[in-house]
C-alpha cells in the first residue's frame, strides 16, 4: 500500500486544443525521468505525468505546448472522419451521406439521407460543422425549453460547444452548454441530455432529489448511459482532420 506520504491525488482539469476541450489528468509518478504525455484511446483522456508533485505545474505547461501532437493523437485513436464528399455520418442517429454539389453559397440542405453541401471541398469540413452547431442550437433550445417548462422553471442562456469532459452542463445561473455532437445520436439520447441539465434547474447536484425530478421528466436515464458507454467515444471522430506531422513530446 502506497503511503500518505508518497500518494498524491491526480489533477483533474481540461486542456483547450482550439477547437475543443478535452479532460486533461496530472500526476506523479516517481519511477518517471521526465515528463511523459499520454493519451487515452478509449476515453479520449490526455494524461501528462511528473516525477514529482513540485513538477505538476510545468507538465501542464508541457501539456498546452504541445497540443498540435495531442490532437493528432487523438485523431488517430478515434479514426479521425472529417466531413467531406461521399462521408457517411449518423444524423440524430440516422446514416447521412453528404454530397457535395451546388454553388459556393448555397444553403445546406437535407434530403431524405443525403446532405446536400455546395462550395469547394475544402470546406466542407468547416460548413458542415458549423451547420451541426447551428442545428443543435436550434434543436437543444426547443428541447430545453419543453422540460424546462415541463419543471416550471426557467433556463439560462444555452451555448454550443465541443467538450470532451460532458455532453452537458448546468450553472448555478441557469446557463446551459451542449456538445454539438449530440446532433450524431439519436433524438431519445439528445432529448435525455436536455433533460438532465433541466432537472439541475431544480437540484443542482446528483442527489436522490435530482433522479427523482429527472424520472418526472420520463426520460430513461439507464438507457441513456449504456449508449454513451457503446458509441459515445466514436462521435468524437467526426469533423476532426488527422495531424500529418505530430511534435515530440
Amino acid at each position: 500500500m502506497m503511503s500518505a506520504r508518497t500518494a498524491h491525488k491526480p489533477l483533474e482539469t481540461t486542456i483547450d486544443l482550439g477547437d475543443r476541450t478535452a479532460p486533461l489528468t496530472a500526476r506523479v509518478n516517481r519511477r518517471a525521468r521526465r515528463l511523459i504525455i499520454t493519451v487515452d484511446s478509449i476515453g479520449g483522456k490526455v494524461i501528462v505525468t511528473a516525477p514529482s508533485k513540485r513538477a505538476i505545474p510545468e507538465a501542464l505547461d508541457f501539456a498546452r505546448n504541445h497540443t498540435t501532437w495531442i490532437k493528432r493523437r487523438l485523431a488517430e485513436t478515434t479514426g479521425a472522419l472529417p466531413f467531406e464528399n461521399g462521408r457517411v455520418f449518423p444524423l440524430r442517429g440516422h446514416p447521412v451521406e453528404i454530397v457535395n454539389e451546388g454553388g459556393l453559397r448555397a444553403a445546406i440542405a437535407l434530403n431524405g439521407d443525403r446532405l446536400i453541401v455546395g462550395g469547394e471541398p475544402h470546406h466542407l469540413n468547416r460548413r458542415v460543422t458549423d451547420w451541426l452547431k447551428s442545428e443543435a442550437r436550434r434543436i437543444l433550445t426547443a428541447r430545453a425549453d419543453h422540460y424546462a417548462g415541463l419543471l416550471n422553471r426557467r433556463r439560462g442562456t444555452i451555448s454550443i460547444r465541443d467538450t470532451r469532459s460532458r455532453w452537458g452542463s448546468c450553472a448555478t445561473d441557469g446557463a446551459m452548454s451542449f456538445s454539438w455532437r449530440l446532433m450524431l445520436a439519436p433524438p431519445s439520447i439528445l432529448d435525455y441530455v436536455a433533460a438532465h441539465e433541466c432537472a439541475h434547474l431544480v437540484h443542482l447536484n446528483h442527489s436522490p432529489a435530482f433522479w427523482r425530478v429527472l424520472k418526472e421528466l420520463r426520460v430513461d436515464a439507464r438507457a441513456a448511459r449504456d449508449w454513451f458507454a457503446v458509441n459515445g467515444a466514436s462521435l468524437y471522430a467526426y469533423g476532426v482532420r488527422p495531424q500529418s506531422a505530430p511534435e515530440a513530446a
